[in-house]
């Protein structure tokens, strides 16, 4: 299994001040900075299957398995990309506080999934890989995204 990286970035307008936020961790039909289009319907069962779970991935921060700092209480897909709610722990975690203080300052502005492609389609040109079904392990907050097309609403 090689678990990837996709990052987005999003606007900070939804931040509140206890720690909710909304936005895409992934915009649909879009070529990102590594050659790839996620398109619509990718996330379909490994949304299916965390349900089952009675939860959703968690909040990291940069990928560190060692550093969740909130939960996702939503995730869906709809014709735009995977729409996400989450609440950053801020309370609880002082990492979490950390980065609604740079959320909330327009410092930080990136979502990142860290997933296992499942199935994909390349190009005719080898320049494109359509990511026709991903397994998601997590989303996380980050530094520097790849898709500027995603944003926080």
């Amino acid at each position: 299994m090689t678990l990837k990286y996709k990052n987005t970035s999003f606007d900070l307008k939804a931040v509140s001040d206890d720690g909710f936020f909304s936005g895409y961790a992934s915009v649909f039909g879009n070529v990102d900075s590594y050659g790839d289009v996620v398109v619509a319907g990718a996330f379909a069962e490994t949304i299916a299957e965390w349900s089952t779970r009675g939860k959703m991935p968690p909040v990291l921060w940069n990928h560190r398995t060692d550093e969740p700092i909130g939960m996702y209480t939503l995730m869906k897909e709809d014709a735009h990309g995977l729409y996400v709610e989450g609440q950053l722990l801020a309370s609880a975690v002082k990492r979490a506080s950390e980065v609604l203080a740079l959320m909330k300052a327009g410092v930080i502005d990136g979502l990142s999934i860290g997933y296992e492609v499942q199935d994909y389609k390349r190009s005719v040109d080898d320049e494109i890989t359509e990511l026709l079904k991903i397994k998601l392990w997590e989303v996380s907050i980050v530094t520097f995204p790849a898709n500027e097309l995603s944003r926080i609403e």
